[in-house]
């Protein structure tokens, strides 16, 4: 496969997110495939903040927006914000306006709306007419004194705007399909495809690597560029996001599901996401799953990037998430988990550490996020738990005899470990599997008895490293409750 051919010293990307909530799974995705191209390339790679929608943007977000990039360890080489560049949007109308490549529009949104109307009926496949193309001044000074305040529309050629994409190819799109965009709103301020293609050229960026959302927008901002004679970018837009019914992966339709801080929230690792994110729509070969950044950094290219969309499968990060919890020491994951056990009242600074992390090592590798340490672990905490209903009838018994049985093993399994000389895992094992053996019960059955005793569920930590976790005084004071609840 050829590499996209690109003069490594010249490659300057952005992303431009718009600060009207958080930052998104598809953004973070086109964060990464332009950061990783600009660094595969040596080149720069800039963060550029569209706000040119006052009424839609905020601080906050524009702050949830770093905060999450910042965590996935993307970071920018250079910053803007658009709406600080007002001055250099304004320019470029006036210029555009002068030479006659644009126009004010005084239609009112009642207007608008008829004519999109009829637009439908008539089956066209532009939603304006043009009306207001060639205004007189009569007309103008008309719609002034009616207080009209107007937007800026670029006049869109009538021949065909070509694309050259590099992820999709050669295009040519029909300029039937294309109305004069607003470019200003009738507040003043530019929109999105004006501020985006001005900004594009001063910044000398060489690549816009986007999703395949933005596809309609391109021969729009073609169309402004060549008309300001600035110098284009080549464009290239990467495949959708897609649920498993193969619709898009939005904000409007899946909520907090799509947003980077949800999954920080929940105790996922940023180099989990940052693979998995890396793999929606790029692959390296058939059989690679698991990348470090430098390799990501150094195997990544347009050439590989997909044309159909990629599934988000939450199982497959929770294996890479899994993955990575699993490479940390122990001292790291309980550094992790700290602060969900601390959210919960279950643990803090005053709690031991030698404890906690032994408690961590017990656990093992069944964490998938670091926020299951809460309900696999909130037992060695506190005796405040009900007793599993599948457990207690498979292994505690649904007939009174069984009962009875498990009340008499639970009950000589607490005398053995009250009078064991020591409480440590060696000792407490062989004094069980000696009860047992010697009174022919089955391993497995004591095992679980006790467990479900202690935890209140058939499963977790190896049962011995429960017992001795939990310690004596707090073993002898469990099995007595659970023998009372049969």
């Amino acid at each position: 496969m050829n590499k996209t051919s690109v003069p490594i010293d010249q490659v300057r990307v952005r992303m431009a997110p718009s600060p009207t909530g958080f930052l998104h799974i598809g953004g973070a995705r086109t964060a990464l495939f332009n950061w990783l191209f600009a660094k595969h390339h040596n080149g720069k790679f800039i963060l550029r903040i569209d706000d040119t929608d006052t009424a839609r943007s905020t601080d906050e977000s524009m702050h949830a927006i770093y905060d999450a990039l910042k965590w996935l360890g993307i970071n920018w080489d250079e910053h803007y914000v658009q709406s600080e560049r007002r001055n250099i949007y304004d320019k470029s109308v006036m210029q555009l306006l002068e030479s006659g490549n644009a126009y004010h529009c005084y239609c009112t949104p009642e207007e608008l709306e008829d004519i999109r109307a009829q637009a439908r009926a008539d089956k066209q496949t532009r939603s304006y007419d043009r009306r207001h193309r060639n205004l007189t001044h009569e007309d103008v000074d008309r719609f002034i004194a009616e207080g009209r305040k107007p937007t800026v529309r670029i006049k869109m050629p009538d021949t065909p705007i070509h694309v050259n994409d590099l992820i999709l190819g050669s295009l040519n799109i029909d300029p039937a399909t294309l109305e004069d965009e607003v470019i200003v709103r009738s507040n003043g301020m530019p929109n999105y495809n004006l501020t985006s293609i001005i900004d594009d050229a001063d910044m000398r960026i060489t690549h816009v690597i986007r999703g395949t959302e933005h596809l309609n927008n391109t021969p729009k901002q073609i169309a402004i560029a060549n008309a300001l004679g600035l110098q284009l970018p080549q464009f290239a837009h990467i495949p959708l996001v897609l649920d498993d019914t193969g619709r898009k992966l939005s904000k409007r339709h899946h909520g907090d599901l799509v947003a980077v801080n949800r999954y920080r929230e929940q105790g996922y690792l940023p180099e989990a996401m940052l693979n998995f994110v890396a793999r929606l729509g790029w692959s390296y070969d058939d059989k690679q799953e698991i990348f470090s950044v430098d390799e990501l950094i150094e195997k990544f290219d347009l050439a590989r990037v997909g044309k159909s969309g990629s599934v988000f499968d939450i199982k497959k990060l929770e294996w890479l998430n899994s993955h990575y919890i699993n490479q940390l020491d122990v001292s790291a994951r309980t550094d992790a988990v700290m602060p969900f056990w601390e959210q919960e009242g279950l643990a803090d600074s005053t709690t031991n550490r030698d404890w906690l992390e032994n408690i961590v090592e017990a656990v093992g590798e069944r964490l998938t996020t670091f926020q299951d340490i809460v309900p696999q672990t909130r037992y060695f905490f506190t005796d405040d738990y009900e007793y599993e209903s599948k457990a207690v009838k498979k292994w505690w018994g649904g007939s009174d005899e069984k009962k009875q049985k498990t009340c008499e093993i639970l009950t000589n399994i607490s005398q053995i470990l009250e009078e064991i000389p020591a409480f440590d895992l060696e000792t407490v094992e062989t004094a069980i599997w000696k009860y047992t053996d010697e009174n022919d019960i089955k391993r497995v059955a004591a095992m679980q008895a006790l467990r479900i005793a202690l935890t209140g569920t058939s499963f977790g930590p190896s049962l011995f490293d429960i017992v001795v976790l939990l310690g004596r005084d707090e073993v002898l004071k469990r099995i007595p409750k659970a023998v009372a609840y049969l």
